[in-house]
């Protein structure tokens, strides 16, 4: 990555919200270098701005978790597989390696809280419970976030230390814990409802912010959904930007090829320290996302291939102390990788086609 390019991606990640006129104006370029060099890095390294969507506003919950058990479980096989049959499964992610010595499979979903979050738990209920007897730990996430730090990244290879300096950064925050902001974080509202069009809307907006009204008036006549004006339309996007989206720059391809997950579960405390720590240590990492609850806490990293990740995971458990369980596993490409717009898609196929107040 050149040195235009790095600067340009460095200053985005500050205010992902900025378009490239705004650019030009700040880093004092023409908007044509502006554009040239967003379309290379668009081209090599599938820079987009996306958006940390709060899905409570949207009448949805994302749910997330893991299963574990031992090396070869038929058990495992079995709740992979209905996981892949469930529409709203967003996620599906399987250890190569991890910490703890056993085979873990971590998953996500996004489902109505209506009609769907009870079926799904009374499921993840039935893989308790004897023959299978799985072990399940799964919550509701009550705050997303999402991280990259650039300022370790030179352009060609990354500056993170995974060791001592690691320790000794996390030790620091974790003594003021308590006071530390969660920084780029996205906390989950209460559901409330929402009508078809505004999921339609969400999902245009979390894979892309600037995604225009013209773009989601052809996703809507392709769902075969009630089609609203341009200006509607227009108004709807700006509100839900406003109230229910957080941006952010994600770029793939710059020399972050291990996939990293930390599964965390607080056993001894009604405010969750580990979580609080994650949450606002999370951007010393390149590459993290980071979802939590009231007990687990899942953290999701990118980092070159350099990092020892058990050294890294062992420095994590001393921190983490006997509050809480901690497994950080090598973690395959994703089996299943979706969007809203997936979810958003099955509930659509589902409306009746007499439903005159959402179909044509």
């Amino acid at each position: 990555m050149g040195p235009g390019e790095l600067r340009l991606l460095r200053r985005l990640v500050i205010d992902p919200s900025f378009r490239q006129a705004k650019i030009a104006d700040e880093l004092d370029v023409t908007r044509s270098a502006i554009n040239q060099i967003w379309h290379k890095l668009q081209t090599d390294f599938h820079v987009g701005i996306r958006s940390n969507l709060d899905y409570g506003k949207l009448g949805l919950v994302l749910i997330f978790g893991w299963a574990q058990d031992s090396e070869n479980s038929e058990v495992l096989v079995k709740f992979s597989r209905w996981l892949h049959t469930n529409p709203f499964v967003t996620r599906l992610t399987k250890s190569v390696m991890s910490s703890t010595m056993d085979s873990r499979i971590y998953f996500e979903a996004i489902l109505p809280m209506k009609n769907q979050y009870a079926w799904f738990k009374s499921q993840i209920e039935r893989f308790r419970k004897r023959p299978y007897s799985l072990g399940l730990n799964v919550e509701v996430a009550s705050n997303i976030s999402h991280h990259m730090n650039l300022g370790l990244f030179d352009g060609s290879s990354w500056g993170f230390s995974h060791d001592f300096r690691l320790e000794a950064s996390f030790g620091v925050a974790k003594d003021y814990v308590r006071v530390l902001p969660d920084v780029d974080s996205v906390k989950q509202s209460e559901t409330s409802s929402a009508p078809i069009v505004d999921l339609v809307i969400a999902a245009a907006i979390e894979s892309n912010y600037h995604a225009t009204a013209s773009e989601v008036k052809m996703k809507i006549s392709e769902l075969g959904l009630e089609s609203l004006s341009s200006r509607t339309l227009r108004r709807r996007l700006a509100r839900l930007r406003k109230i229910i989206t957080l941006p952010y720059v994600n770029v793939n391809d710059i020399g972050l090829d291990q996939k990293l997950m930390v599964c965390v579960k607080d056993v001894n405390s009604n405010e969750s320290i580990t979580s609080r720590l994650l949450n606002a240590q999370a951007s010393t990492f390149p590459k993290a996302r980071v979802l939590s609850g009231k007990e687990l806490t899942v953290l999701d990293l990118e980092t070159p291939l350099t990092v020892d990740w058990l050294t890294m995971s062992q420095i994590l458990s001393g921190l983490v102390g006997n509050t809480s369980e901690i497994c950080t596993f090598i973690a395959n490409n994703h089996e299943i990788e979706k969007r809203l717009e997936s979810v958003v898609s099955h509930l659509a196929s589902r409306i009746p086609i007499g439903n005159d107040s959402h179909r044509r």
